[in-house]
């Protein structure tokens, strides 16, 4: 009977461990897999009971726009353990591609909940990675940052598309304050698209910042985001513009287009993202030795960060130290600009506010109608309130204009606008005609995070977003 039931053990587990294949197992046969193990662990002092559950699936994601296939999985109750918890994974040797990408994901559920997730790569098996790797964990519901939301998690929706079937979105938002945004325009060749940025929350207002542009959610409740237009208002449409919240968390491995500093010093560089003011290592491998010259070209001074953009990714790599950490690769280096440098980063406290001054307001909206991206930053409508003189200066359109200031509380007036005499083409004269209105209409203004709105008692007239000055 014991001989029976331990029979039944093994081929128990190597169902759960491995699937699709029978439990008879020979010398021969464990030749054709591949072993991928490792720990999983979270940083929390918090005892999980016995019947918690650790699950460890290999996945193939190659394909970022199609579902990951599970080539293994482990999964087992902690008993009287706790982390860090073993796993090994057998692979068949048939299954693993030279050309493909292979990760792994880990959750730790306990009575069918949630409670930790992975939300970082973990690749493996190809491209001379490790076979062993150490998972770490992130808390659901213990967040580096303050917000109504569950996280890290995963949304998801289909949004309605001009010419195509429909637009796949997934965002996934961590708890330290960076998210991915991924669209895939179905039938469409090439239509894949990620950017990856700082998110704040304030009054329910889900903003995703990429560095260039800021895309703005409702959170209807702890499960469901809608998209808003770009003045934070409903869009009106019959269409389904809600996402909502996938079972697992996408982990953030897409290639994207990263905006931040650079900074060289000591043999070893760093990158740090604008929008969330996340920093990591850079990876000695890809096009960093463009970046280094680069750097070595502009930087003001030695040590100094350096504003620049590029293609890359996060990976988990070994660090310097030896363990693993998450660290930068640069994929394809773009540009610097040193004149430009990033905001000052969100506080964890919430949401980072503006200063009215000395910050260089771009117009977004008048009333309701949304002012078109110019792609020169020279054609921007835009005003400065300088910090000294009560001066305004700024591009209404055509014209440049000036004027004078003043402002107590939430009280704001401009007067003694002028400004000069270009003819421009009839649109252009028609808008700058209804910026220069606003402005002298105005009698209150409010700061909604990045974010200035210019009213006429208590109807908004005008939302302008912050750039900041160097």
């Amino acid at each position: 009977m014991n001989s029976l039931f331990h029979k039944i053990f093994i081929c128990t587990a190597w169902l759960v461990t491995v699937f699709n294949f029978g439990c008879a197992r020979t010398d021969k046969a464990l030749e054709e897999f591949m072993t991928v193990s490792g720990t999983a662990a979270y940083r929390q002092r918090i005892a999980m009971p016995p019947d918690a559950v650790l699950s460890v699936q290999l996945e193939d994601v190659t394909l970022a726009d199609a579902p990951s296939p599970v080539l293994a999985e482990f999964s087992e109750r902690f008993g009287d353990r706790q982390v860090p918890i073993a796993f090994t994974l057998p692979v068949p040797k048939t299954a693993i591609h030279a050309n493909h990408r292979y990760n792994l994901r880990a959750s730790i559920t306990v009575g069918g909940a949630l409670r930790f997730t992975t939300t970082r790569l973990y690749p493996v098996l190809t491209d001379d990675r490790l076979n062993r790797v150490d998972l770490l964990l992130d808390a659901v519901t213990a967040n580096a940052l303050p917000t109504p939301l569950s996280l890290p998690a995963s949304f998801a929706g289909a949004l309605p598309c001009a010419d195509c079937p429909g637009i796949m979105q997934t965002l996934t938002l961590r708890g330290d304050g960076l998210y991915r945004l991924r669209r895939v325009y179905q039938e469409k060749p090439n239509g894949l698209f990620a950017e990856a940025g700082g998110w704040k929350i304030t009054d329910n207002l889900l903003r995703l910042n990429n560095g260039t542009e800021t895309s703005l959610f409702a959170i209807l409740d702890n499960d469901t985001l809608r998209q808003l237009d770009t003045a934070g208002q409903p869009i009106k449409s019959p269409a389904d513009l809600d996402l909502r919240r996938n079972i697992q968390v996408d982990p953030l491995n897409d290639s994207v287009q990263w905006y931040g500093e650079f900074q060289y010093m000591a043999d070893a560089a760093t990158f740090t993202e604008c929008a969330s003011g996340l920093s990591w290592p850079v990876v000695m491998t890809g096009d960093y030795l463009t970046a280094e010259r680069n750097y070595s070209k502009s930087a003001v001074a030695p040590g100094s960060p350096l504003w620049v953009t590029f293609k890359g990714r996060l990976e988990q790599r070994p660090g310097m130290e030896g363990p693993v950490i998450e660290q930068m690769v640069i994929e394809k280096f773009n540009a610097s600009q040193p004149e430009k440098a990033c905001k000052p980063a969100a506080s964890n406290a919430g949401l980072a506010i503006a200063e009215l001054k000395n910050t260089y307001w771009k117009l977004l909206n008048i009333g309701d109608q949304q002012i078109p991206i110019s792609p020169s930053a020279t054609n921007q409508i835009h005003m400065i309130m300088a910090n000294e003189g009560s001066r305004v200066s700024g591009f209404s359109g055509c014209n440049q204009f000036t004027g004078s200031f003043k402002h107590s509380s939430q009280e704001l007036r401009f007067s003694q606008m002028a400004r000069t005499m270009m003819a421009c083409s009839s649109p252009a004269m028609e808008l700058e005609t209804k910026v220069l209105e606003a402005l002298n209409a105005t009698t209150h203004y409010r700061i909604e995070g990045e974010h200035l709105l210019l009213l006429t008692g208590n109807k908004v007239i005008a939302r302008f977003e912050s750039l900041y000055l160097r």
